[in-house]
């Protein structure tokens, strides 16, 4: 809707032009005259009326509105706001020397980034190296390391931190002298954004009428944000054909989906099932993703400025492909020379998991981020 607006300046101007058509003598309308300051006052008090008008717009449509105003106005739906989650990922602890005494860490061990970005272990009974007894992770006698999951304390993708970030002990733990991440963490998501929120709620809305892919997805969807999925229809989780049954495969960036996770999932899907229609909620086969290539740039090119730059931009480009996707070969070389923001003279010798072919789309995988080794040189 386009709207025809006026300013203070012009309102005045339209009052006295249309004054003194309506008038037979010339009318005083200069600067202090009492015909000027009426008019004045009252275009003022239009320009107010205009401004309540423009504000009552933008708060009664969704794509208009911002911040709370959004939220009231799904939240009459029914509908509300996505909040954000934390980084999860595994950090091996280790020891200058094997000692011949063990070793705990409970949950709650502070861990951080030279940014001075926290994690916390948490407790996962699951792992073999929990102890209920000692209350911990337990490492043994004569092994020097010992890996343990841990989550940021703080929600948001600020927690999503590349390989060997995590390196400081914010918690003295007796026989442990040294702490890092072997992998990146990159499943922390933001709370969700306006247009986040504008693009997902006509999905929700149609996702209403339950029993069809459109309102499982939905269901997955709305659990946390980030989460990508892949509804397997007419396969149980082996791969196997099962009529009147589906699998709905789903990652956090993870890789590793938590069991809670997977239980809210569940539990979310199964609201909105069809009776009789049996399923399984499972986490993704997670396929890494091995990248190498050669590089020149020109000289005036750092060379650690160019390997950083690549890394980056090919690690983000793979995590982000959701479950199920699989990856083209020639992405790579198009990422290098147009996807780093640096001038790059020429790609050669690219390898994708040791081969020149793509990974094919496989409905059950995960694309996990591996080693991306980019060797660069000037010329």
């Amino acid at each position: 809707m386009s709207l025809s607006l006026r300013s203070f300046s012009t309102t005045v101007s339209t009052a006295v032009t249309t004054a003194q058509a309506s008038c037979s003598q010339l009318l005083d309308v200069s600067i202090g005259s009492p015909a000027r300051a009426l008019m004045e006052s009252v275009g003022g008090v239009g320009l107010w009326l205009q401004y309540l008008v423009l504000q009552s717009l933008l708060r009664t449509r969704l794509s208009t509105s911002t911040g709370s105003d959004c939220d009231s106005f799904v939240y009459d739906f029914g509908m509300s706001r996505l909040p954000g989650t934390a980084a999860t990922g595994i950090v091996t602890f280790a020891s200058f020397l094997a000692s011949d005494q063990s070793a705990v860490v409970p949950p709650g061990v502070i861990v951080r980034t030279v940014g001075g970005i926290s994690f916390a272990v948490t407790q996962d009974q699951t792992l073999p190296t929990w102890s209920a007894s000692a209350g911990g992770y337990v490492r043994e006698a004569g092994v020097s390391t010992l890996s343990v999951p841990v989550a940021c304390q703080v929600v948001g993708e600020s927690g999503n931190v590349s390989v060997g970030a995590i390196c400081l002990m914010g918690t003295a733990v007796a026989g442990l002298d040294t702490v890092t991440n072997n992998a990146p963490f990159l499943n922390g998501s933001d709370q969700e954004t306006d247009s986040q929120l504008r693009a997902r709620f006509p999905l929700w809305l149609a996702a209403k009428a339950s029993a069809s892919r459109a309102a499982v997805g939905n269901a997955i969807a709305n659990v946390q944000t980030d989460l990508s999925y892949s509804l397997r229809d007419g396969l149980d989780t082996a791969g196997n054909a099962r009529s009147g049954y589906f699998t709905a495969v789903v990652n956090d960036g993870s890789g590793v989906p938590s069991d809670q996770l997977l239980s809210s999932v569940y539990d979310a899907v199964d609201s909105v099932r069809a009776l009789g229609v049996g399923f399984a909620v499972q986490a993704p086969q997670d396929l890494t993703v091995n990248v190498s290539m050669d590089v020149v740039v020109p000289s005036s090119v750092p060379v650690q400025q160019a390997v950083s730059a690549i890394q980056s931009a090919v690690s983000k480009d793979i995590a982000s492909m959701t479950v199920g996707d699989g990856y083209p070969y020639s992405r790579l070389s198009y990422l290098a020379y147009a996807g780093a923001g640096i001038t790059v003279t020429s790609v050669l010798n690219v390898r994708l998991n040791g081969g020149q072919a793509d990974i094919p789309a496989n409905g059950n995988q995960a694309l996990m981020v591996g080693s991306i080794q980019i060797n660069v040189t000037q010329g």
